[in-house]
């Protein structure tokens, strides 16, 4: 009940938050001579938007999202999330064992480069793969990779190969750092001292103890991904959801059309700070139990 209570408030807080943000520019206004302040209208605007979200009018309500195809586009949109998600923790996890069981020296210079990777633009990420994508074309004229969205074509194997690249190698860095500053711990050395080899250590010991620390951070690779499939939507020309939470914008879409789609949107990191919160909740109770 304390739980639920305190995610209702949050809730309250984020619309809130969301209409003071979309209201913001009503309080300043350019007068003849000097700047204006209109807390005035601001507040009446307000009144009037949380006037508009108590009432479910079905003529009025939500009305865009009956013109435009929005939850076939959000589905399209949270396949690429959760299939790049999935591909970036399967892949930045069996790389970082890798990198770890290597020698010293190789080692480093792996470091370096997920590095410098790592501190890519994400709009040169993009325009590499439209260059290799339609360089590949011209030299072999043979189209095996679907790249724009055009005639609602609903590409996904190059969307979810661009958007996962550097967050890939974000979650990479991280689990180097975090694996290479495991290594100092005691129970490491002590498996050591055992006889235990280095991938088991990894497997069994390592990984498991910084999990928690994984899915937290997580919520910063979902930041990326949504903001990576934005900029990939719109290169690409994809009708995603993103690019149809613009048309909304660009329709002036009411208030209550806008925070329904910034709450769809939000709803992965939702999801992962819940899965965080039950994962640490968890590990703290085994610790517990342990003492």
């Amino acid at each position: 009940m304390k739980r639920f209570v305190h995610l209702l408030i949050r809730m309250i807080l984020v619309i809130a938050g969301f209409l003071f943000i979309f209201n913001l520019p009503l309080i300043v206004g350019i007068g003849k001579d000097s700047i204006e302040i209109h807390f005035k209208t601001f507040w009446r605007v307000v009144v009037s938007d949380i006037k508009f979200l108590l009432q479910f009018n079905d003529a009025t309500y939500l009305e865009l999202f009956k013109q435009l195809d929005i939850s076939g586009s959000y589905q399209y949109t949270m396949t690429i999330l959760f299939v790049s998600l999935v591909v970036i923790i399967f892949v930045a996890i069996i790389a970082s064992i890798m990198i770890m069981l290597a020698p010293e020296k190789i080692r480093n210079r792996i470091k370096s480069i997920v590095n410098f990777f790592e501190a890519v633009p994400d709009l040169l990420i993009i325009f590499l793969f439209q260059f290799f994508v339609i360089t590949l074309y011209k030299a072999t004229g043979f189209k095996f990779l679907r790249l724009y969205g055009i005639f609602d074509t609903k590409p996904y194997f190059i969307p979810i190969i661009t958007i996962s690249f550097l967050p890939l190698f974000l979650l990479l860095q991280f689990l180097i750092q975090r694996i290479s500053e495991e290594q100092n711990q005691l129970y490491v050395l002590y498996v050591k001292a055992k006889g235990m080899g280095r991938l088991r250590t990894l497997l069994v010991h390592m990984i498991p103890n910084i999990f928690s620390l994984i899915i937290l951070q997580l919520r910063t690779i979902i930041w990326v991904l949504l903001s990576n499939i934005y900029l990939v939507e719109y290169m690409f020309n994809i009708s995603g959801f993103t690019r149809q939470f613009e048309k909304i914008i660009y329709r002036g879409g009411d208030f209550a059309t806008l925070i329904a789609c910034l709450l769809m949107l939000s709803l992965p990191l939702m999801a992962m700070e819940a899965a965080g919160w039950l994962i640490s909740k968890r590990v703290k109770g085994k610790e517990a139990v342990s003492l």
